[in-house]
């Protein structure tokens, strides 16, 4: 991350938003496209200073993080949230047929991914430290919506049976 910061005109940023503009965000995409607010890499920084947001959203996106990205970009949406700030994450959950379906999907999430960054989880306190993770959150809720189940009866393929998207909302902690 430069050294210069975006000043913040909107308390909600939208990561990775594509063409997937929303009213009342900062929408941010690496990729410069009508109603992007801000070109830049967030796997490589968020231009915001610290306790910029109170929410911050990323909708079929994180899986688009480079694994070796992973640890610093979770840290630095922690940095850019208030305390208590909301991170809300859609995002398919591996092992799905959906996971590995776009070659552009470089990291891979479920439900036990997100532990090693949820306060006083024994992942993220006995190894959080020392793989670099500095955020903490609350979990908020988490769903698990089984997608494109109905393929299986015209396919007989039995991944689309445990094919899932997980919405996940995680809360800051600071």
């Amino acid at each position: 991350m430069g050294s210069e910061l975006t000043v913040p005109t909107k308390d909600k940023i939208h990561l990775g938003c594509g063409r997937k503009i929303l009213d009342g965000y900062i929408n941010v995409d690496m990729c410069d496209a009508p109603g992007v607010d801000l070109v830049c890499d967030v796997s490589q920084g968020i231009q915001f200073a610290d306790s910029s947001f109170r929410e911050a959203l990323a909708v079929d996106f994180v899986e688009h993080i480079r694994q070796a990205r992973v640890i610093y970009f979770m840290n630095e949406v922690h940095r850019v949230l208030v305390p208590g700030g909301l991170f809300r994450i859609h995002v398919p959950e591996a092992p799905g047929i959906t996971a590995y379906q776009d070659p552009t999907h470089v990291s891979f999430w479920n439900e036990e991914a997100f532990t090693y960054y949820l306060d006083g989880h024994p992942r993220r306190e006995n190894y959080g430290k020392y793989y670099g993770i500095t955020a903490r959150f609350e979990l908020q809720s988490f769903k698990r919506t089984h997608h494109l189940w109905k393929r299986f009866f015209t396919t007989w393929d039995l991944n689309y049976l445990s094919n899932c998207l997980i919405d996940i909302e995680l809360r800051a902690v600071k």
